[in-house]
Formats: C-alpha cells, structure tokens, sequence
C-alpha cells in the first residue's frame, strides 16, 4: 500500500456475515476485476474515478455506486489526493431473494446506472453504516439493512419480463464454458479443453468468450480463483495454503492479483477477521 492508504474489512454477524470495507487510497489504481457479490459503495472524501459498463464514471463525496457480481470495473483516484469510501457486499443470494419477493420474478436484478443519484437512498446507507460501527442492536440493523435493500430495489433495480431469456447458440457455448471454468477454477485447464466444452474451435471461443463477458477464459478463471480465496480467508486458511487450493501458481502471483482486485494483501485481509 502506499503512504497514507489503509483497507479495513469486517463482517457483520448481525446481517449474515455481510462484508463491510472501509478504505482509503492515495495512487493504488485498481486494474479491471469483478466480485462474486455485489458492491455498493459511498465516497466519503475525494473522487473515485472507475470504468464500467464501458463507461468512465467520477463518483463524488455522498454519492452512491453499485456494481453487480461479475461485472467488470476497475477504480483509482479521480483528482486530488485520493479517496475515502465505504463499501457493503450484499450477496447474490440476498438481492436475488428480495428481488422475487418484491417483484415475483426470478434471478439476479440487474441497475439502472453505474452511480446511483438518491439523496434518500445516500443518507439510509450513511445511517447504516453508523449503526454498523456503533454496534447497534441486531433487531435495528436488519430492520435498516432491509428497509435500504428494498428502496434500493424498487427505485433503481431493472424490471424485466417474466419469461425465459432464450439464448443463441454461440451464447449457449460460452455460458457453457463460463458454468466449466467457475467448477474448474482451482484447476489448470488447456484451451483446448475448454474448446470441447462448446464444440467450437479455441480462436472463436476466445473472441466469443471475450465479447459476452469482456474477459479472455483465463482472466475469468483468476476471477473466480480471487472469489473462493476471499471465502477461504475468512475462515482462517493461510495465504499460502489458499494460494495453492485455489490454483495459483505460487503465493506472489496469488498476492498481485488479490491486491490488484482488492487493494490490500491477502494476509492483511485474513487478518482483519481474526484481531477483533
């Protein structure tokens, strides 16, 4: 990290292990990943300059962003001489739950923007994470936790219809190969293996793949590597031994591409859920 940057990660018991980040960084310049959860974040101080959904944005102080998992982004400073945010981690499985509860509809809900402008919605999240930090009674945490998630939803989550997204073939190969490289992750796999997965030859397949997930198939596999490593700290696993279970080839290799996603070193993170 450089001077002056720090990362600080907890979790939540109160709301099911929910991931809080609180972090500020000077000129760590985050290369483009994805998480397996969602990420909404809150810029305190500062600019947070980021690229996704193939746009450039700048979020501003009190200003909200959300990413949904598996989308790609990056982010550094916008101006000035860095940022201060906090961040929320809301899983795949608690968005997509509310989101058929409120709307009857199944799957992962998808936002309208990149930067979310609600001032209502900024001040619920700023509320939260003071009740977060204060320790405040777990019946009022999930009562503010669901009441953000639901307006977070109603006003801003994308609505689509109710029947079924049918896929054309060459989406239908790299879904495929997508569903093998996330069961495969800890492991090395050839091209030309994963090109069996979809029938088609290994230059289509990396063309393919790229122009439906804006990843070539190894990048999407370190994606998925970073994601289990995250879990498997969190319990406890050294970075070594997660290095080596979740296929890395060597624990610098491991420690670049966790710092390049996560802005902190994994042992740091490991750390932070075992001095509290």
């Amino acid at each position: 990290m450089h001077k002056g940057e720090y990362c600080h990660v907890t979790s939540s018991q109160s709301l099911d292990g929910l991931e809080v980040i609180h972090a500020q960084f000077t000129d760590t310049v985050f290369g483009k990943h994805a998480h397996a959860d969602y990420v909404i974040s809150i810029v305190d101080a500062g600019v947070m300059h980021f690229s996704h959904k193939g746009t450039t944005h700048n979020a501003l102080p009190g200003e909200l962003s959300i990413v949904s998992p598996d989308e790609l982004h990056t982010g550094s400073k916008g101006r000035g001489e860095g940022w201060r945010y906090r961040a929320l981690y809301p899983s795949l499985d608690r968005m997509s739950g509310l989101y058929q509860e409120l709307f009857g509809r199944s799957g992962a809900p998808s936002f309208h923007g990149s930067i979310l402008q609600d001032e209502r919605l900024s001040r619920q999240m700023q509320l939260l994470l003071v009740k977060l930090e204060s320790g405040a009674e777990t019946l009022d945490l999930e009562v503010h936790w669901e009441l953000f998630l639901v307006n977070l939803l109603q006003k801003h989550a994308m609505q689509r219809g109710q029947s079924p997204r049918v896929l054309g073939p060459a989406q239908s190969n790299v879904e495929r190969v997508r569903d093998y490289l996330a069961d495969q992750y800890h492991h090395k796999v050839s091209l030309e293996t994963v090109a069996q997965q979809a029938g088609i030859s290994k230059f289509h397949l990396i063309k393919e793949f790229k122009r439906y997930f804006q990843l070539t198939p190894h990048q999407y596999q370190i994606q998925q590597r970073l994601n289990h490593a995250r879990a498997q700290l969190k319990v406890g696993l050294s970075a070594i031994d997660v290095a080596h279970r979740c296929g890395f080839h060597d624990q610098s290799h491991f420690t670049k591409a966790f710092v390049s996603a996560m802005g902190i070193t994994p042992s740091a993170y490991r750390q932070q859920f075992f001095t509290r």
